[in-house]
């Protein structure tokens, strides 16, 4: 299957989270970021056209290789992306037909928007930093609603707190500074990934009813999970035996909020995506001492229908930060990831790339 560049040149370029929304939602565009140079900082953010023409620059941020800007799109104008000011995490929301910033909020970003609506995560270092949102001034994950401008707190620090501790877990400094909130396709529920004493190595994920406020916690919860629909979960199933997280252990799986796993999807994963239609999978081999490459599943067989090879270099992968992240287009036809290589130069370098799936559909 041919693998298409986004974007070719002598600079590294870059997709964001898995599962993200690298398409606008009609399918028309794409973003992504472009690098000079993976050691620093500093990053473009650019759209074109799905056929690959009318590439154009819209921002620049500064950010790290993980995850890169995390660009996403929103609607078929408006982008959501990350910067960073004074070493803060700062997201911007953006109309790309206008060219004008929308909202610039100091806070944690999340993975993605659902029906307009974009959730994301105060802790104790972002109060006092949102003079234009007064309505920011506790710690906790908000919802904005990207269209009317309106800002609700869904759960509070001590929501948090107190939802970790009815689950017979044990919060550390952390726990409230949650990560990859997420909320499911309806925006009836929001999940986040926490840190607490009990789960060293994988954490919990926690999720929270905003009709009911009824909790669920999952400990040493399975990896880069999204929500499978608005009830359930799929990610990563991941096993620690004292030494190392096993990569030939892991498989894509089925969960319901309170941890049981409902049904295999795929095999070796890391981090994860799946089509529209839930018939396809793909997960990396994204493990220190192996070739990060990206593997497509059916529904239920651990066996990869496809490989996509991504050459193995350490350095890129994990002292960079740089993950194959893979992604689905929204039509299903296309894979998108991250594929490392070293340029002619020697220098450490990184292509956004497609595969072309629409075979197996």
């Amino acid at each position: 299957m041919r693998i298409t560049k986004i974007s070719d040149g002598s600079y590294s370029t870059l997709l964001g989270m898995n599962g993200g929304m690298v398409e606008s939602p009609d399918g028309k565009q794409i973003i992504y970021a472009r690098k000079a140079d993976l050691e620093k900082s500093e990053t473009e953010i650019f759209i074109c056209s799905s056929d690959l023409t009318n590439h154009r620059k819209i921002f620049e941020v500064n950010c790290g290789n993980h995850n890169g800007p995390s660009a996403t799109f929103i609607t078929n104008s408006l982008v959501v992306f990350r910067d960073s000011i004074d070493n803060l995490p700062v997201f911007r929301i953006m109309d790309t037909d206008t060219g004008e910033v929308k909202y610039k909020i100091c806070a944690k970003e999340s993975h993605c928007a659902e029906n307009g609506k974009y959730p994301f995560s105060v802790s104790e270092e972002f109060l006092d930093k949102n003079p234009d949102y007064p309505e920011i001034n506790k710690c906790g994950i908000y919802i904005l609603d990207v269209l009317s401008g309106k800002i609700t707190l869904a759960a509070t620090e001590d929501d948090i707190l107190d939802m970790v501790r009815s689950h017979n877990l044990t919060p550390n400094e952390y726990t409230a500074s949650v990560s990859h909130v997420q909320l499911n396709p309806s925006a009836t529920a929001v999940m986040m990934r926490l840190g607490v004493k009990d789960c060293p190595v994988f954490g919990a994920l926690g999720c929270i009813d905003l009709d009911t406020g009824k909790t669920h916690v999952i400990p040493d919860k399975p990896v880069h999970q999204l929500w499978f629909d608005d009830e359930t979960y799929m990610a990563t199933r991941q096993f620690n035996q004292g030494r190392h997280i096993e990569m030939e252990t892991s498989y894509i799986a089925r969960f319901s909020k309170d941890g049981e796993e409902i049904e295999v999807l795929g095999g070796i994963s890391n981090h994860m995506d799946a089509n529209k239609d839930r018939t396809l999978f793909t997960g990396d081999r994204c493990y220190p001492y192996f070739s990060p490459n990206v593997y497509l599943y059916r529904r239920g067989d651990k066996n990869p229908i496809a490989t996509f090879e991504i050459p193995q270099d350490e350095y890129t992968t994990w002292k960079l930060q740089v993950h194959p992240n893979p992604s689905f287009s929204r039509d299903g036809k296309r894979l998108y990831f991250n594929r490392q290589l070293k340029s002619e130069n020697g220098r450490y370098k990184t292509e956004a790339v497609f595969a072309d799936i629409s075979e197996f559909i």
